[in-house]
C-alpha cells in the first residue's frame, strides 16, 4: 500500500489499519501476557495448600498423602479456572478482528464509496461492503486470495457470539482443528457444558490471532489495488503521428 493515500477510500482502509495495529498490540502487550506463566502459578498455589494443610498435620498418625492430594486438586482447579477466562478471552479478541472489520467495513460503504450517503442495511457491514463492490464497481471480493481465511473468521466470530448453530457445524466442517485442544487429556462427553466460557468449545491460540489480523491486512491490500484503477486510472499516452 503507498505511504501516501491517493484517493478517499484509501485514506480510509489507511487509517483502518492503523486502528488494527492498536486492536493487534492490546492483545499482544496486554492481555496474552497476562497468563503468562499460568502453569508455574498453579504449581505455587498447590505447594502453598500443602503447607497450609501441613500445619494441621500430626506426622505421627498419618504421612500427609492426603493433605497432598488435596492441595494437588486446589493447583488443577485454579488452572483450569483460570484457562478457560483465558481461552475465552482469546476467543473473544480473535472474534473481535471481524467485527472492527464489520465497523469499519459498513463505514466505508455507507460513507466514502456511497454518493449520496446511504443508511446501513441491515445485513452486516461486510455484507453490505460486499455487496456494493460487487454492484457499483464489478469487484468481486470472493476472488481475493485472503478470501477463504477471512470466511473462516467469519465463521469464528458467529461461532464466538451465537454458540453452537449453523456457523458452528460449518466452521467444524471447515477446521474442526480449531475445537481440539492438544493439550487436554480429558474427553469431551456429550450433553456436558463446553469450555471455554465463551466461543462453544473454540481453541483459539495466539496464533490464530496473528494469522487472522494478516488476513484482515490482506484483505484492505487487495481492496486498495482492486480500487486503484477505478479512481486512479492512468492516463492514456498520446496517439502517435506520423509526418
Amino acid at each position: 500500500m503507498s505511504t501516501y493515500p491517493r484517493f478517499q477510500a484509501e485514506y480510509f482502509i489507511h487509517q483502518s489499519m492503523e486502528e488494527l495495529q492498536y486492536y493487534a498490540s492490546v492483545f499482544r502487550d496486554r492481555i496474552a501476557p497476562a497468563f503468562d506463566g499460568l502453569e508455574d502459578e498453579a504449581k505455587r498455589i498447590e505447594d502453598e495448600e500443602y503447607a497450609r494443610l501441613g500445619q494441621f498435620v500430626d506426622p505421627d498418625h498419618t504421612d500427609g498423602s492426603e493433605g497432598a492430594e488435596q492441595a494437588y486438586f486446589k493447583g488443577v482447579d485454579f488452572y483450569l479456572a483460570t484457562d478457560a477466562v483465558r481461552q475465552g478471552l482469546f476467543n473473544l479478541m480473535i472474534a473481535g478482528l471481524f467485527h472492527l472489520l464489520e465497523q469499519q467495513a459498513q463505514y466505508l460503504a455507507a460513507r466514502i464509496l456511497s454518493n449520496p450517503i446511504i443508511q446501513p442495511d441491515g445485513s452486516g457491514g461486510f455484507q453490505q461492503l460486499k455487496s456494493l463492490l460487487a454492484r457499483e464497481f464489478r469487484i468481486n471480493t470472493e476472488s481475493f486470495r485472503c478470501w477463504h481465511q477471512l470466511n473462516e473468521l467469519h465463521l469464528v466470530a458467529n461461532t464466538v457470539k451465537h454458540g453452537d448453530g449453523r456457523s458452528s457445524d460449518k466452521l467444524k466442517a471447515l477446521n474442526p482443528a480449531l475445537f481440539k485442544d492438544p493439550n487436554d487429556p480429558l474427553p469431551q462427553f456429550y450433553g456436558l457444558p463446553l469450555r471455554p466460557l465463551v466461543g462453544e468449545g473454540l481453541r483459539l491460540t495466539s496464533d490464530h490471532f496473528n494469522a487472522y489480523k494478516a488476513c484482515v491486512e490482506n484483505f484492505w491490500s487487495e481492496l486498495t489495488d482492486a480500487l486503484l484503477p477505478i479512481f486512479c486510472p492512468q492516463s492514456q499516452p498520446p496517439p502517435l503521428t506520423t509526418d
